[in-house]
This record gives structure tokens, sequence and C-alpha cells, in this order.
């Protein structure tokens, strides 16, 4: 089993997008895929078909006293799972963060539950705090973090500032006509070992998936952009096949 973790390294880079898209291009490549959303906007389950509405997740179920975080598993099709996060109110949340901080190894421990029934964990984790050191849970070095972000100058602000640190980055929403966006990447490519070879192109695709409420994927599978995530999803099988 891989556990890999997306994370902006600020937010609205489309992170949650991305995680879509990607469970969604491993389970094609013939994977056993869960996605979990540990942010705490519950947002993954807008892109496989759950309503604005719908309080289901591992977070709420945690509330129960009688109820056990993986009864929240959702299944969108054999081998393609779904763990949303849910709704919580903010003292059930700031009860829920605190527990977290209390216990930073529970999550990994869920996850270790899993391994036999998946090959690949794909995790959508708030943005990177300072440092580049991911908010919880706490996770150990042998997942694989990679640190989405777009070629704007923000985020080269803060590559600049906070460092790259071991984390593989992945572009998104990149735009080739734009002459500052070839040259942020051409200026991180010679600076950054761990960029990651495929970038992910600005595509409108992208955004009418989620207003289709389904991984782009699914939605324009000849699209631009699936065809990227796809590529990345065939170089991440190949990264874990060297690592194995």
């Amino acid at each position: 089993m891989t556990v890999v973790a997306l994370s902006g390294i600020r937010g609205g880079v489309g992170t949650t997008s991305m995680v879509a898209a990607l469970g969604f291009a491993l389970h094609a490549l013939q994977q056993r895929v869960l996605m979990v959303d540990l942010h705490p906007r519950n947002l993954l389950r807008l892109h496989y078909n759950l309503g604005l509405d719908s309080p289901h997740g591992w977070a709420s179920v945690d509330q129960d006293a009688a109820g056990h975080w993986n009864e929240a598993l959702l299944q969108v099709v054999e081998g393609l799972y779904l763990l949303p996060f849910g709704q919580l109110p903010a003292d059930a949340l700031s009860a829920l963060e605190q527990r977290q901080r209390e216990q930073p190894q529970e999550w990994w421990q869920r996850l270790q539950t899993l391994q036999a029934h998946f090959d690949w964990i794909v995790l959508d984790t708030p943005a990177t705090l300072p440092g580049g050191q991911p908010t919880l849970p706490l996770l150990p070095d042998t997942v694989m973090h990679i640190r989405v972000l777009e070629t704007d100058a923000a985020c080269h602000a803060l590559l600049s500032t906070e460092g790259a640190g071991d984390a593989p980055l992945l572009v998104n929403r990149f735009d080739p006509i734009s002459q500052l966006q070839r040259d942020l990447l051409l200026l991180w490519s010679e600076r950054h070992a761990q960029l990651i070879p495929q970038v992910i192109h600005r595509d409108e695709a992208m955004a009418g998936a989620l207003a289709w409420k389904s991984p782009v994927g699914y939605y324009a599978p000849d699209s631009l952009a699936s065809q990227d995530v796809r590529s990345l999803a065939t170089w991440l099988l190949a990264q874990e096949a060297r690592r194995a």
C-alpha cells in the first residue's frame, strides 16, 4: 500500500480537485484506491456527487460514541472508495483538533488497518504551514508528500522564503501562453530537483468537472487536464516501483 498526501503550498491552488482526479486516474490504471478527506472544509465529497448538505464523514462518525470512523467509507465503483471528512460544528471541530494534537499517530494507525484492501491511499490535507510542515495529522516519512503550487508570484515567494524541503512539487493550472509562468517554471526546474516533470495544464474542464460533481477524468476523459493527470498517475506508479 502506498500513501500519498497532497497539500498546497498555499490555499487555493486546486489540491482537492487534484486528489479527486488522481484517485480516479490511479483506479483507471487498475489500482485499488481510497481517497481520504482530511480537510475540515469537506470539499472532496463534491467531486463524487455527494450533496452540499450531506453531513456524512469520518469526523462526524467520530463524534458518535457508538460509531467507528470506517463506517463513513463510501464505494464509488468497485475498487474506488471515498472517505469524506463530514460536517462538524465549531466546538466539535476544536475538540477533534485537540485530540489530533494529543494523538498524532492516530491517523497513521487507522491507515495501517486498510493496507490489505488498497494499493493506494490518496490524502487531501490542508495547505502546509511555514517551513513546509504539513498541518495535522502527523504522518511518517514513508508517506509520499506532494506539495501543489501554481506558477505565480505568491507561490514563488513562499518557495523562496520557506524552502521546498524534500517533497515533490506539482505545478497545477499551468498556462504556457503566459510568459511569467513559463519563466517561473524554467527557474523552478533549475532550482528545485524535486519538481515533478509532469505539469497539470490550466483547463476549463477541471472547473466544469466540479460543477458536474465528478472527477475530471470522468467528466472530460479526452481533455488536456485528464491526459496530464493520467501521466502523473503513471509517473507515480513508476516512482513507487523504483522505491520497491
